[in-house]
């Protein structure tokens, strides 16, 4: 009954922030048809931009799960679900890392963290596989699911790098003046070591939240390992 309400709790959350993202972008998309401000066309482009991510995000699973039979735990689904939503939603579009100085940062963590659950069942997802043969003990599973979520954090960061050169923006947080996103033409950049501050530190917190993760399974593993063989010498 627990789990049953659990499920039901985690389906209604997922199924708000959908029809609240669109209903963003179905309104984003008519102001911009609307709207004569070239400016505001501006910030308009860049919030269905980001609101289309985040329809992606949401999508992504279930396609992920019809097309390749890929299990994904309805909890960790919904936290992906809510983590875009923190990143592309209030962080981009309400502008939270300009608003909130240490969002970009409890995200990176968070990022850490994530990454290494999708890890762990992408992992279990080729293992069961009939036609793929993988044998791996804990303490390696463990060092390629650090591996693969801080991989992933260094493409982000590149896919930050690339946008942030293209579409002058400050996904990179480069700018002295002001954290949000998008910058004025009057804000100053940061010069020499601490313009790199941002992204280090980005990388160190996916590596910090990765590695917690892969600690505590191999915790939980090492032990129901340990459980089972003083069962069976019992």
């Amino acid at each position: 009954m627990l789990k049953l309400n659990t499920d039901k709790s985690l389906k209604v959350i997922k199924k708000i922030i959908t029809l609240f993202t669109a209903a963003m972008l179905l309104t984003a998309i008519v102001f911009l048809f609307i709207g004569k401000n070239p400016d505001r066309k501006g910030r308009l482009i860049f919030t269905i931009g980001q609101l289309l991510l985040m329809m992606v995000i949401i999508i992504l699973p279930e396609q992920l799960k019809e097309r390749i039979g890929l299990k994904i735990p309805l909890l960790l689904e919904t936290t992906l679900t809510v983590f875009a939503f923190c990143g592309f939603v209030l962080g981009d579009v309400f502008d939270f890392y300009g608003k909130i100085p240490v969002w970009d940062s409890i995200l990176h963590a968070f990022s850490g963290v994530v990454l290494s659950y999708v890890g762990i069942v992408l992992l279990e997802f080729f293992v069961k596989k009939d036609n793929v043969n993988i044998s791996m003990g804990n303490i390696w599973i463990c060092i390629s699911v650090v591996l693969f979520s801080l991989s992933l954090g260094a493409l982000w960061e590149i896919g930050e790098y690339l946008v942030d050169d293209v579409f002058k923006t400050n996904n990179q947080q480069y700018m002295k003046t002001t954290r949000g996103t998008l910058y004025k033409t009057t804000d100053e950049p940061l010069v020499g070591h601490e313009a790199l501050a941002d992204t280090m530190k980005d990388l160190m917190l996916d590596l910090a939240g990765a590695t917690a993760v892969a600690t505590i399974s191999f915790c939980k593993e090492d032990y129901k390992r340990k459980k089972n063989k003083r069962t069976i010498e019992d």
